[in-house]
């Protein structure tokens, strides 16, 4: 504009009023070639005017050091480590035109086009983990982990509400969205989620190769899955993954209130219900369901609550096993010896060898030990140590056992061990949960023996909390 109005005649004065450019730039402009294309490099500093940094000698040597042929898994060379080469070869400048220099002449990466494809019927299923901070009815906020799987061809979806990511979690997680699906896809595209992928190597051709977790590797072979890993950072190559995440935080907890978690569960298998079997799919244009029955499925041999990770440890002198905070007797023959523990969803089987040695519930009703009675037995052989397992046993119940045995000792410092071994003879006969109802009304009561418990028991033959005591404890 400048260099047509004074083309023009248009006095400098005047330029520069419909301009705003000064008149020291208005006679600069009017010295300098003629613009004819709007696409030209503005003039002054972007022409790169001033003195020119020492760096620039060291262009040539720059290109070559960035066409070097580097090992695969060193990736490219880093701008600190053209700097540092720089620094020995004599380079006194500073950083900042180094970095500079080295974004100018690297050579540009090539560009990939991203591949969108629709899975084959049972070729591909997506799994991942996400999580969403929810607040309830009652102000309580919680973040809530969800496990999502989808078959790619159908968009047949299972979303389960998890408590961690460990691996166990995934395999079962696993193990139940194939029983939703009806059988195992092909293969299994899975994000990068520690407790699946323990680490990637980088071949000398440039392959990467995954080493997959041990748990997690054998129950793709014991499914017949063949599982694939999303390189990290590369969202062509996971974006449906991802997606899968996006559709359940977007479509289920956008826009919903939950009393509680049991509320936010039942409300997500309703939504499941209704994802699967009456909307379409936009991708599709067809309700999931009916894709289903297409799905070229293999059935699998194994279920979620039945499957067993196997886990050695050594049996402990007390005659138990201990694993992540709970204990499981075994019989005292074991003591020392190296068993292995079959952990399903709700049961320990525990082998030494070929030979079973006991069944378990995987979390006791005291949420620390399980001790089965021909176990408990083995204890009482040592007959001065035997009041003293039996009391143990009683105390590991439940907590309220102990204000009750406390006192009983101190009332009955010499003779609480008959009162000890009548307990537990009534624990044997009738059960923790009944035993303990009648020990919660003995304290409650301050009635402290043995026989006060067994009259309780007496009272209430149907089992259930005991209704009010009779004279006899008044």
């Amino acid at each position: 504009m400048v260099q047509q109005l004074r083309k023009a005649d248009v006095p400098a004065e005047k330029v520069h009023q419909l301009t705003g450019v000064s008149e020291r730039s208005i006679r600069r402009i009017v010295q300098e070639p003629e613009v004819t294309s709007p696409d030209g490099k503005p003039s002054g500093k972007g022409q790169g005017v001033g003195r020119p940094s020492d760096v620039m000698k060291y262009e040539a040597q720059v290109r070559e050091w960035l066409s070097e042929e580097r090992d695969p898994a060193d990736g490219p060379m880093k701008s600190r480590e053209v700097l540092a080469r720089l620094r020995q070869a004599g380079y006194t400048g500073g950083k900042t035109a180094v970095y500079e220099l080295v974004k100018r002449v690297r050579p540009p990466k090539q560009k990939i086009p991203l591949v969108r494809f629709e899975g084959l019927p049972g070729e591909f299923s997506q799994h991942d983990f996400g999580q969403r901070r929810v607040q309830y009815a009652d102000g309580r906020i919680e973040v809530v982990k969800f496990f999502a799987s989808r078959l790619k061809y159908s968009r047949y979806v299972d979303v389960q509400v998890v408590a961690n990511e460990q691996q166990e979690t995934v395999v079962r997680c696993l193990l139940k969205a194939f029983e939703t699906f009806g059988g195992v896809p092909l293969m299994g595209v899975f994000d990068n989620m520690s407790s699946a992928v323990k680490s990637r190597e980088m071949l000398a051709d440039g392959t990467v190769k995954v080493h997959w977790t041990e748990r997690f590797a054998q129950v793709c072979m014991d499914c017949g899955l063949i599982p694939l890993a999303c390189w990290p950072y590369r969202p062509q190559q996971k974006g449906s993954v991802e997606n899968l995440v996006g559709f359940v935080k977007g479509n289920f907890f956008c826009g919903r209130q939950f009393k509680d978690r049991d509320d936010l569960i039942e409300q997500m298998q309703v939504w499941v219900t209704y994802v699967n079997t009456e909307r379409k799919c936009d991708a599709t244009g067809e309700i999931p369901q009916v894709r289903l029955p297409k799905e070229s499925l293999k059935s699998c041999p194994h279920k979620a609550e039945t499957y067993a990770f196997k886990v050695s440890v050594v049996v402990r002198p007390t005659a138990r096993v201990h694993y992540r905070g709970m204990e499981y007797s075994v019989p005292a023959e074991a003591i020392g010896q190296t068993v292995t523990l079959h952990l399903q969803q709700a049961q320990v089987s525990i082998y030494l060898g070929e030979r079973h040695l006991a069944d378990h519930p995987r979390t006791p009703e005291n949420g620390q030990s399980s001790v089965l009675s021909e176990h408990a037995q083995q204890l009482f052989t040592f007959k001065r140590g035997k009041p003293f397992a039996q009391r143990q046993i009683l105390l590991d119940l439940d907590p309220l056992v102990e204000p009750y045995l406390t006192e009983l000792v101190h009332r009955r410092p010499q003779t609480w061990q008959p009162d000890v071994e009548a307990l537990y003879d009534l624990y044997e006969q009738i059960g923790r949960a009944d035993f303990l109802a009648a020990i919660a009304l003995a304290t409650e009561e301050r009635c402290f023996g043995s026989e006060y418990v067994q009259a309780i028991v007496k009272a209430t033959p149907e089992g259930l909390t005991p209704p009010p005591l009779p004279v006899l404890f008044s």
